[in-house]
């Protein structure tokens, strides 16, 4: 026979329905506050926010923000504890990916590189070639001024094979020209160097803008007095002229347009065979 839950009664048998639980109300009553008093099922704990940004960390998510905050911010920006705070991460979990800031740097600039490789196998001509490898790179340099802070004026430049793919491609352009591997190299690099040298500018105007939120042209304008005020007593005649097409031809983009032809005149010259 079955007893009550609340005193342990004997239960008649119910004629009907389901089967009876209690003997009586006053059980029923007190089973019910007992339900009322009991403290609610524990809940399983929530992982951390950042547990699970942790948990979908990798290399290329760690280099994608690093670039990502270059970009607003300029490369002096950037920092673990910046990278993190982007992340949702801790700092420390980055380390797992990235193990030195000097590493970070290269892992950035061979990113940005590899998403702009060169074409295989290119236009027709060694200086065809060479000058498209130049445009794409002075592309990648606008659009990540602060690129050339990483990779422009060193003798030590990153371990990015992204970046070495465009010496290489540069080396095999001029390749069966009759250059020997020495001066194969010193070419390649000459344009590599140049196109930095002359995206260092961009970086700096990237961050005057960031900060004083004044573009070149409206800085000069501002300036206009004082430059010929400066000028005129240090009696530079040449330089006095200097208007509005200077200012134009002044403008990092020209000063690019300009060298390069010059380069690639100077390297047609060094394959020219010297006369009999």
């Amino acid at each position: 026979m079955a007893a009550c839950e609340v005193c342990g009664r004997d239960l008649r048998v119910a004629d009907r329905g389901r089967p009876r639980r209690y003997c009586s109300r006053a059980c029923r009553t007190r089973a019910y506050r007992a339900r009322l008093a009991e403290p609610p099922p524990a809940e399983e704990p929530a992982a951390p926010a950042g547990r699970a940004a942790e948990a979908a960390l990798d290399q290329g998510r760690v280099v994608r923000a690093a670039v990502a905050l270059a970009d607003r911010e300029g490369v002096a920006a950037v920092s673990m504890r910046r990278i993190a705070t982007d992340l949702g991460v801790g700092v420390m979990s980055l380390y797992r990916y990235v193990p030195s800031r000097e590493e970070l740097n290269d892992l950035m600039v061979d990113a940005v590189f590899a998403a702009r490789p060169l074409p295989e196998p290119g236009p027709d001509g060694w200086r065809a070639r060479l000058e498209l490898s130049a445009r794409l790179e002075w592309e990648l340099y606008r659009r990540h001024p602060w690129m050339s802070h990483l990779v422009a004026v060193t003798t030590r430049p990153p371990i990015a094979p992204a970046l070495m793919a465009y010496t290489d491609w540069r080396m095999r352009a001029l390749d069966g020209q009759g250059l020997d591997f020495a001066t194969l190299v010193q070419v390649a690099i000459m344009i590599g160097t140049y196109v930095q040298s002359a995206a260092v500018p961009l970086a700096y105007e990237a961050q005057a803008v960031r900060t004083s939120r004044h573009s070149r042209r409206e800085w000069a304008r501002a300036r206009k007095e004082a430059f010929a005020r400066s000028i005129g007593a240090a009696r530079l005649p040449m330089v006095s002229e200097f208007g509005d097409e200077a200012f134009e031809a002044s403008e990092p983009e020209n000063i690019f347009e300009f060298g390069i032809h010059r380069l690639l005149d100077g390297i047609e010259l060094l394959l020219r065979p010297e006369p009999g």
